[in-house]
């Protein structure tokens, strides 16, 4: 299976599928293109001079190696699901073996539509067809025959009219075959074998034996990830946070469809912004409850990316998640006809990714007699401890240092005292409840050297 445009087909804007886009190797190559540049006449293998004057706004990107195996690798991993045996054919290819695969989808049609199923959840193009061996399948592939069969004559006329080109063989080997009149694989194939040891040097015997299955093809098959890595490059470099949501939604949708097929959920993104001149910029983005639709996700993300205040644009965006969880379900009430729209939970994470993660917390009551000690403030949502101490007649407001009365209140209540260190005399501290001019129920308390000091405000 051959995926001729990688790095374009990956671009997650909408501008991608519009403007015509090409990727450009070392050499000034035209390596790669999507569906628009080609309806401009661009073609692959086309020098970068002669195809910026067919499209003057044609937009280059720079052939990368690393990403273009990243895309490979994830592309596997979402297509492991589907079939087991899945071998790596950089930079743009996938073995995928068959022939263990047919009993469980009850033959090749339901094999295919299985397979072609979640290829239609990815944004990139493909070409493909079967083989019996690996080398035999490429070529084929490469040709954009799209042949999918098990008929064994079917597959041997068509490898017999594969022009040289197709195959792994260099194009010094080729050469030298076009000299003498050979053009196709199967003029190849033809010839005896001790003939061609004679001319040729061992490589090309050694291509033949694989192609037909008499020489052993080792493959490398992947083994499934327990985490979710992806980056994203931007056609354009953007300023706006809310522009990058359209891209990041692209990267949570494959997060989700990866979750789902393994029943899984997540409690933590993170979520690299990258530039050009500077480094990149990490956020966390937690859920209390653990999330896998991609659509709750955006809304934690956006919260966070709307306090952003950029100084440079971006331009790439990298989403990993390094732990996944078991879904848990959601065990709503019989009786009640439409369940609430956001779970307690969520509503946490919502205010959470808002205002900052320390800034939201429960409340919880201790043994404790003295105000500053007769509460705590756990995680959100979590069973605190009871206080045995009735805790009459407190305010529901706590001023975080004591402040000086400096106006006049009229005394309702007290005094009740309490003494925070020991009960020493120097320290105790005579409590009141008082209003005052305002209309507002303050907690006063008293020292022993009778100064007055506002503690709480009544609701």
């Amino acid at each position: 299976m051959q995926f001729p445009a990688l790095q374009p087909d990956s671009l997650g804007c909408e501008a991608a599928q519009q403007l015509p886009v090409a990727v450009v190797n070392e050499q000034h190559c035209i390596v790669q293109l999507n569906a628009v540049a080609g309806q401009r006449g661009i073609a692959l293998n086309m020098a970068l001079g002669t195809a910026a004057a067919l499209c003057p706004n044609l937009q280059l990107l720079p052939y990368q190696p690393q990403l273009q195996l990243n895309i490979l690798q994830s592309v596997a991993q979402q297509l492991y699901q589907v079939t087991a045996d899945i071998a790596l054919d950089p930079p743009d290819g996938l073995y995928i073996r068959l022939c263990n695969m047919l009993q469980l989808y009850q033959g090749l049609a339901g094999y295919w539509q299985a397979l072609s199923r979640e290829l239609k959840l990815l944004p990139y193009r493909y070409y493909y067809a079967s083989g019996a061996t690996p080398f035999a399948a490429k070529c084929l592939a490469r040709q954009q025959l799209n042949l999918l069969t098990g008929e064994p004559d079917a597959l041997a006329t068509a490898l017999n009219h594969s022009p040289l080109r197709f195959t792994e063989l260099d194009t010094d080997s080729q050469q030298q075959l076009q000299r003498l009149g050979i053009n196709t694989l199967g003029q190849l194939l033809a010839l005896a074998q001790a003939e061609l040891a004679r001319r040729f040097d061992s490589s090309l015997l050694s291509y033949l034996g694989r192609l037909r299955g008499s020489f052993y093809h080792a493959l490398h098959y992947i083994k499934p990830e327990h985490s979710f890595s992806r980056y994203v490059e931007l056609l354009y470099d953007i300023i706006d946070t809310a522009v990058l949501s359209k891209p990041l939604q692209a990267l949570l949708q494959q997060l989700e469809q990866q979750l789902q097929r393994i029943n899984a959920a997540c409690h933590q993104l993170q979520l690299s912004l990258l530039f050009r001149g500077m480094p990149a910029h990490r956020l966390s983005i937690g859920s209390a409850q653990g999330e896998y639709r991609a659509a709750n996700w955006l809304k934690l993300c956006q919260l966070q990316l709307d306090k952003l205040k950029l100084t440079e644009p971006v331009s790439g965006l990298q989403l990993e998640v390094t732990a996944f969880v078991a879904q848990q379900s959601q065990s709503d009430d019989l009786f009640q006809p439409v369940p609430g729209a956001v779970s307690p939970l969520q509503l946490v994470s919502l205010l959470q990714a808002r205002l900052g993660y320390h800034c939201v917390s429960g409340l919880t009551l201790q043994n404790q007699h003295l105000p500053e000690q007769a509460s705590q403030r756990p995680l959100p949502l979590l069973a605190g401890k009871s206080a045995v101490t009735a805790l009459a007649l407190r305010p529901a407001f706590l001023l975080a240092k004591p402040q000086q009365l400096t106006e006049t209140v009229e005394i309702s209540h007290g005094p009740e005292r309490l003494c925070p260190d020991g009960w020493a005399l120097d320290a105790q501290r005579d409590y009141f409840i008082g209003r005052n001019s305002k209309g507002q129920w303050l907690w006063l308390y008293r020292t022993a050297q009778q100064q007055w000091f506002v503690q709480g405000i009544f609701s």
